[in-house]
């Protein structure tokens, strides 16, 4: 059987909360928490040595093109990510460029 996605992305969110005054009207800096996201993916290796322009013209040859059905909000470039096939690090990097069709979502690696 064929799974439409056979891997999964991980990175790591970092989410800070609001600071606030408080009783005694002296600040309380608000908390940051990190917060783990695994989606499930297709990864595809850049074989041929394809290269992707980013917003800002340049190209760059990327490892991975990775096909997700959601592009989450924290989801972003220069963001270190993981691709994972089962429990196995396939490959470590950084986002060179999101991009976010109507049907599905792409990143480049």
């Amino acid at each position: 059987m064929v799974r439409k996605r056979a891997h999964f992305l991980r990175y790591k969110e970092v989410v800070v909360s609001d600071g606030y005054r408080d009783d005694n009207d002296d600040w309380i800096p608000g908390e940051e928490v990190e917060n783990i996201v695994t989606l499930k993916c297709r990864a595809d290796v850049n074989t041929a040595g394809r290269t992707v322009p980013n917003h800002q013209g340049q190209d760059f040859v990327y490892s991975y093109e990775i096909f997700l059905d959601k592009m989450p909000d924290s989801l972003k470039k220069g963001l270190e990510v993981e691709i994972l096939k089962g429990d196995k690090v396939v490959l470590t990097g950084s986002v060179i460029m999101p991009f976010e069709y109507q049907t599905h979502c792409r990143i480049w690696v």
